[in-house]
């Protein structure tokens, strides 16, 4: 977090360019900037829009309009992250922030929100968070660090509202600041802005955020990439206010799968874009709860299958307060979109492999930083910190920490393979000067992030983290007694039929798989020769093709070639690399024999069956589902059972047991509620067509009957999936589950 006059001061210039001409500027993350003759409006504050403004040279408002909708379900994106917004105008413009809300429970809701931004948890961590030989010297006592931080320079204990200043619309829809600037909401879901009660712009109420997901992924190198056994791709390394970089946030390689840390937003698109897929991504690690470290970690649980979640139960439910107020969604409910995996300080945390030993760190909120281990190698990881020894002292003199805490944080693991320490201004942050003095030996080792790039002296000795793929840390080890049958197994892993497999069917599966490589322009099945082999892809991307043309593309964690072995029949397709594919095979004969005495012969019989249908097409088609990755569509095309219907039919009635959904092929259906037919998206009730999904979410979640009629209008055909399967798939996809509550179709 960079809430410092002195930090965000070296932005500050950046941000007084000349205006843009146009009243409405269009931001390219999502919101709109209105130019008035009183000042500045931003309607909508999705993550990072402040730099948005900064970099286009446009001065950061002073009023910003907080929309109805404060979260974006479908991207699991706030779309009111004022927390920097608010810093900035705070402690660098000298000046109050307006937030112009819908009600008071807006504004409530918000408080929420900067109070655990502000001043975090000031409860005590229970003892569960430490081994039970930590000494309780070492422990933090939330509530006078967080105290200590949320002091002014006069000692004024500061409060939300001493921040930012809540201007409430009310039942009028309407608000006149002082200075001029009047916003209405209109009846027709728009808002009015007015500069002295002239109009100035109308913009929607609804922010729109653009879509990160490609339609195909590019294709820029035949070589994929290769995760290391052990190292650190960084994704970010500067802080909130630099419009030239992105927020701190790294990838933990261990054993060639990945961890995130504080995900920056949009990671996961981008981290695809350059072939990186989510199903390499096995879990997050959350440092703390300010927005420049969490604003990416709720879309990235809620993207793709059921994500492991690293922190303290004191961040987890600081988490949960945050996300549950901006999104509406009980805290119970989000709890389940993910696996919590409890850290405890003092004690290793396993992952992949790897001993990681986590600490709290000196900050204005609770924050942890880690050692990991492995290979006989080791990195660490700083955190948002304040270190500086001199500050430390002071700290534990005021009677703030103790003295085995002050010793402890002064006595940082330098010794390290790797460290990757923050650096900022005090007294939040680790001074530059702080790291400067260090030995030269450590700074070879030291990669600094949480700062612009030009704001590392050049004397120093210092160097700034370099962020990307092509700029991985990799760390040389000796990999694990079982790294190779690791590797194997975690391949596997990343396709839901094999997960649950036995430990008895795991060994069989170690000895019966083999590994296959295979460049780029390789045609790896031919349409119309028989079947021998069923594939999951290590890494690289491979087209689906017939007749010379694409019909899909899989990726890492997909698999294919199971339809001609399940039905016994020729190659249906072709299959291409478009990279170097690395890729774990089964024969027939073990592919089949894995499979004896399970369900999943009957899945994968369902799901070549749909292969051959126009399934795919119709996912595509739905504006819920074409949001699923090429797994997850996968996954449910396993679950799809062709039925057909003539008019007159009824698919159910209200009052039914919630059993099934379906997703229209051909042929109309309506759907009839207590006060008449449902309306389609378009607002007016019309029959829903090829594409819709007809499902009662909230009766299948809650065991309760069904409150429409879906009367079949025109004959035709769905896919049917029975409610049990359609609920196991929700919650092994929790993002499509949020996106799809409370909903009765989705066209």
């Amino acid at each position: 977090m960079a809430d410092t006059e002195s930090e965000v001061a070296s932005v500050s210039m950046e941000a007084r360019g000349p205006s843009s001409s146009a009243n409405v500027v269009r931001l390219p993350r999502g919101g709109v900037y209105i130019h008035t003759p009183r000042g500045s409006v931003q309607v909508g504050a999705p993550p990072e829009t402040i730099k948005d403004s900064m970099a286009l040279g446009m001065p950061v408002p002073e009023v910003f309009v907080v929309p109805p909708e404060l979260f974006d379900r479908r991207r699991g994106l706030t779309l009111a992250e004022i927390e920097f917004p608010a810093y900035y105008n705070f402690f660098v413009l000298k000046r109050r922030p307006r937030l112009i809300v819908e009600d008071e429970d807006t504004a409530n809701r918000l408080r929420t929100v900067f109070r655990e931004s502000l001043f975090g948890s000031r409860v005590q961590a229970s003892d569960d968070e430490f081994a039970e030989n930590y000494p309780r010297e070492l422990r933090p006592d939330f509530e006078r660090e967080t105290d200590h931080f949320r002091r002014s320079a006069s000692g004024k204990r500061q409060d939300v509202d001493d921040l930012v200043e809540f201007c409430i619309m009310g039942d009028k829809c309407r608000i006149d600041l002082p200075n001029g600037i009047g916003v209405i909401h209109t009846a027709d879901g728009m808002y009015t802005i007015l500069a002295d009660g002239v109009e100035v712009a109308r913009v929607p109420a609804k922010v729109e955020v653009p879509d990160r997901t490609p339609a195909s992924i590019p294709i820029t190198s035949p070589t994929p990439f290769e995760p290391p056994s052990f190292g650190v791709t960084v994704l970010g390394a500067s802080h909130g206010f630099d419009p030239n970089g992105k927020t701190t946030g790294f990838l933990l390689w261990v054993g060639h799968r990945g961890v995130l840390i504080d995900p920056p937003v949009d990671t996961t698109s981008r981290l695809r874009e350059q072939g990186v897929m989510p199903k390499v991504i096995e879990g997050v690690i959350l440092t703390h709860c300010h927005a420049d470290h969490d604003s990416g970690v709720l879309a990235k649980l809620l993207e793709e299958g059921r994500v492991r979640l690293y922190t303290t139960p004191t961040i987890l439910n600081s988490f949960l307060r945050k996300y549950s107020a901006l999104s509406g969604i009980p805290q119970e409910v989000l709890r389940r979109t993910f696996s919590f995996f409890p850290v405890t300080i003092g004690s290793p945390t396993v992952i992949n492999g790897a001993e990681l030993f986590f600490h709290y760190t000196l900050h204005s909120v609770p924050t942890i930083g880690f050692e990991a281990f492995y290979g006989g190698k080791s990195l660490a990881f700083s955190s948002d910190t304040l270190y500086d020894p001199e500050e430390i002292r002071r700290v534990c003199e005021l009677g703030v920490i103790s003295p085995e805490r002050r010793d402890a944080l002064i006595e940082f693991a330098w010794y390290h393979s790797v460290v990757l320490h923050e650096a900022g201004v005090p007294p939040l942050h680790t001074p530059v000067r702080a790291l400067a003095a260090l030995p030269p030996e450590v700074k070879k080792r030291l990669y600094l992030v949480h700062i612009a790039k030009k704001d590392v002296p050049v004397e120093s000795g210092l160097k700034a983290a370099e962020v990307g793929l092509d700029k991985t840390v990799a760390i040389a080890v000796n990999d694990p007694v079982h790294a190779q049958a690791m590797d194997i197994l975690n391949v596997f892993c990343s396709v839901d039929f094999f997960r649950d497999l036995p430990l008895s069917r795991a060994r069989e599966l170690l000895m019966v798989a083999r590994r296959r490589r295979v460049p780029a322009g390789e045609k790896i099945i031919e349409k119309d020769t028989a079947g021998h082999e069923f594939f999951v892809i290590a890494s690289g991307s491979v087209s689906v093709e017939r007749n010379g043309e694409r019909i899909k593309t899989y990726h890492a964690g997909d698999f294919f070639g199971e339809t001609a072995l399940v039905l016994n029949q020729a190659r249906t397709a072709d299959v291409v690399a478009r990279t170097d594919v690395d890729m774990m095979t089964l024969d027939r004969h073990g592919f089949l024999y894995l499979l004896r005495g399970t369900d999943i012969a009957r899945r994968l019989v369902r799901l070549a069956k749909a292969r051959e249908e126009r399934s795919w097409e119709l996912l595509e088609s739905n504006s819920a589902l074409r949001q699923l990755s090429g797994a997850q569509k996968t996954q449910l095309q396993s679950y799809l059972e062709v039925v057909s219907f003539t008019a007159g039919d009824t698919l159910w009635k209200s009052g039914d047991p919630v059993s099934a959904v379906y997703l229209v092929d051909h042929g109309e259906v309506e759907l009839v509620g207590r006060f008449g037919p449902v309306q389609g998206a378009s607002g007016i009730p019309k029959p829903f067509r090829p594409g819709a999904l007809l499902a009662d979410i909230d009766g299948l979640r809650e065991g309760k009957a069904h409150d429409t009629t879906a009367r079949v209008l025109a004959d035709g055909r769905a896919f049917r999936v029975e409610g049990a399967d359609f609920a196991k798939f929700l919650a092994n996809n929790p993002g499509v589950l949020l996106f799809l509550m409370g909903a009765h179709f989705a066209e």
